[in-house]
C-alpha cells in the first residue's frame, strides 16, 4: 500500500472511531445504508457494462440492505464483532509466532497494539445487547481512534 493510502485508511478509521462515539449504535444503519448505495452503484455500473448477472445480484443485495437493514443490523453486529475478534486473535498469533520485534519501541507496541484492539473491540461489540448498551459503542469508538491513531503513525513513520 502507498503511504497516502496509509494515511487515508488511518483517517478514516479515526472518523469511523469519532462516529461510533457521537452517533453510537445508529452508525450501524447509516453504514448499512451507504453499503447498499454502494452495492446498487456498482450494479448500474455493470450493467453499464454488460455484466448483466453480477449487477442483477448487486442491484437486489443493495436494495434489500436498504430496505430490511434495520432487521439484518443486529446480525451485521454480531458479524462484525466475530470478525474482528477472529482477525485479531490470528494477527496476534501471527506476531507472537513469528517474533515480531522492531528496532524502535514504538514501532513493537504498535505491532502488538493494533490485533488487541481488533480483539477488544470485537468483545466490545459482542457484548452489544439490543443496542441498549450505548458505552459499549463508546468504547469501541475509544479504541478505533487510538487504532487509527496508531495506523496514522504507523503510515507517517515508514519510509
Amino acid at each position: 500500500m502507498k503511504k497516502t493510502e496509509k494515511i487515508f485508511s488511518a483517517l478514516l478509521t479515526i472518523a469511523l472511531g469519532v462516529l461510533l462515539i457521537v452517533l453510537k449504535g445508529s452508525v450501524i444503519s447509516i453504514l448499512m445504508t451507504v453499503l447498499g448505495i454502494g452495492l446498487i452503484a456498482f450494479g448500474i455500473m455493470d450493467l453499464f457494462n454488460r455484466l448483466i448477472p453480477p449487477a442483477v445480484i448487486k442491484l437486489v443485495v443493495g436494495v434489500i440492505v436498504i430496505l430490511c437493514g434495520w432487521v439484518i443490523v443486529e446480525a451485521v453486529l454480531y458479524v462484525v464483532a466475530a470478525v474482528l475478534l477472529i482477525a485479531g486473535i490470528l494477527l496476534l498469533y501471527e506476531k507472537i509466532k513469528n517474533k515480531v520485534v522492531c528496532s524502535v519501541i514504538w514501532q513493537t507496541v504498535c505491532e502488538y497494539a493494533a490485533p488487541a484492539i481488533f480483539i477488544v473491540i470485537g468483545g466490545l461489540l459482542l457484548f452489544n445487547q439490543g443496542n441498549t448498551v450505548s458505552w459499549v459503542f463508546i468504547l469501541s469508538g475509544a479504541f478505533t481512534v487510538v487504532e487509527g491513531g496508531l495506523l496514522f503513525v504507523n503510515a507517517v513513520s515508514d519510509d
